[in-house]
């Protein structure tokens, strides 16, 4: 067994911090996918549940991506991800912006 150097070190941590991030990105999906679930069709927050739930698959798919897992079909089909959260994932909404701060026509 050789000994460790600094940057095995340095390449062990990175990979756990990896694993945490995923896990921890996996538990945001999971969860906004349980309260779109829980919310009815004609809710008025639907909408923001389904924004809610395409933002965090975003972040769960581009983390694995960024670390070297490329199988993004087989998220979908795990995590059962609906149609509608699926088409709006990496959409970015742009913040209200107050009638009074609108620049004149």
């Amino acid at each position: 067994m050789r000994a460790k150097t600094g940057w095995d070190v340095l390449q062990y941590e990175i990979l756990e911090e990896q694993a945490s991030t995923i896990g921890r990105l996996g538990r945001e999906l999971q969860g906004a996918l349980d309260a779109l679930a829980a919310c009815g069709r004609g809710d008025a927050q639907r909408a923001r549940l389904v924004d809610a739930a395409a933002y965090a698959l975003w972040n769960f798919v581009v983390q694995r991506d960024c670390s070297g897992f490329r199988f993004t079909q087989q998220v979908l089909d795990d995590y059962a991800v609906p149609a509608e959260v699926r088409v709006k994932t990496g959409a970015v909404r742009s913040p209200a912006i107050p009638s009074q701060a609108r620049p004149p026509r």
